[in-house]
């Protein structure tokens, strides 16, 4: 009897004294909080609809792997990155615009010549640009088309333009509105006999700009450096500047001033300059990338050495 109580006193001893995370409730499996589920929940959705706002796509709580950029679209977001770093100006219509461009232009050019005839040029010097890095843009240019009428000589094409630019620095418009830019244009001679130069030519130039609000203005200084002939083909001196305004809808007027200045050749120590007068359109979206812009407008001389005058100028520009 007596050692029954001492075993009961020993298990009672026992189980008052057991610890709380010895018990058996506390030693099953514990199910999650339903407020611990739902904020987890949360978190993850509001982690995914962040992903979803910023790329585009959908996704899931699961992470999901991540897809490569072919070369095209490599390019043209390179391109695109390019462009969102200057100003968004349009192109003047002679002024050699510093921007980088994607675009495909095609000037046309009409002025009187001699005998009631006109002359028609086709092309104007321009053809395909397009962005290969952040700061290099390229032009392919198409062989002018020159035409006569309507008694005139037949017509024929001249030489192959090719262009280079270098952008050395530039800003968007809310980071000051400016660029410099470094171009080597040159000419292969691929044109007629009647209408080509004869020999390459090439024109090293630095355009810049600067704009203020809706105001801009756009420079080129550059130099006419044939390879040979120079007696025949000279050299000049070029200064282009273009004083633009942003006007209403999609309205850009503008007055461009087009000095040349020869330095040797047959018109050696002349001075010629235009006052171009213009007015351009754009850019109108089309679909996907693509844009549309134009100009017009007429060079008009304003010394009394000039090599021709009133010259319409028609621009037509699709970017992408």
């Amino acid at each position: 009897m007596r050692l029954r109580s001492r075993f009961g006193a020993v298990v009672y001893f026992a189980v008052t004294l057991l610890p709380a995370n010895a018990r058996p409730d506390e030693l099953r499996p514990q199910e999650p909080n339903r407020a611990e589920v739902q904020l987890s929940r949360m978190s993850s959705h509001r982690d995914c609809s962040s992903f979803q706002e910023s790329d585009g796509t959908a996704c899931s709580a699961t992470p999901q792997p991540s897809r490569k950029k072919n070369l095209l679209q490599s390019w043209l977001a390179t391109a695109a990155k390019a462009q969102a770093t200057q100003p968004d100006w349009l192109s003047p219509l002679v002024t050699t615009s510093g921007r980088l461009k994607q675009e495909f232009r095609y000037d046309v050019w009409d002025q009187p010549s001699g005998a009631g005839n006109r002359t028609y040029q086709f092309g104007g010097g321009k053809g395909l640009e397009f962005i290969t890095s952040s700061r290099i843009q390229l032009l392919l240019g198409v062989p002018t088309y020159i035409l006569q009428s309507p008694s005139g000589p037949h017509g024929g094409f001249g030489d192959l333009p090719l262009m280079l630019k270098f952008r050395i620095a530039s800003a968007e418009r809310s980071e000051g509105n400016y660029l410099l830019t470094f171009i080597v244009s040159a000419t292969a001679p691929t044109g007629s006999d009647r209408y080509g130069a004869g020999d390459s030519v090439l024109r090293p130039a630095v355009a810049f700009g600067k704009g203020w609000g809706r105001f801009d203005v756009q420079s080129t200084v550059g130099v006419n450096l044939p390879v040979g002939n120079t007696a025949k083909l000279g050299r000049q001196i070029e200064w282009n500047s273009a004083f633009q305004y942003h006007a209403v809808w999609k309205l850009w007027p503008e007055f461009e001033t087009n000095s040349t200045f020869y330095t040797a050749g047959k018109n050696s120590g002349a001075t010629q300059v235009f006052l171009t007068p213009g007015l351009g359109f754009g850019r109108v979206h089309l679909v996907n990338r693509f844009r549309f812009s134009s100009a017009v407008g007429m060079q008009i001389a304003a010394t009394r050495f000039h090599t021709y005058n009133h010259r319409w100028i028609f621009s037509e520009r699709f970017s992408f």
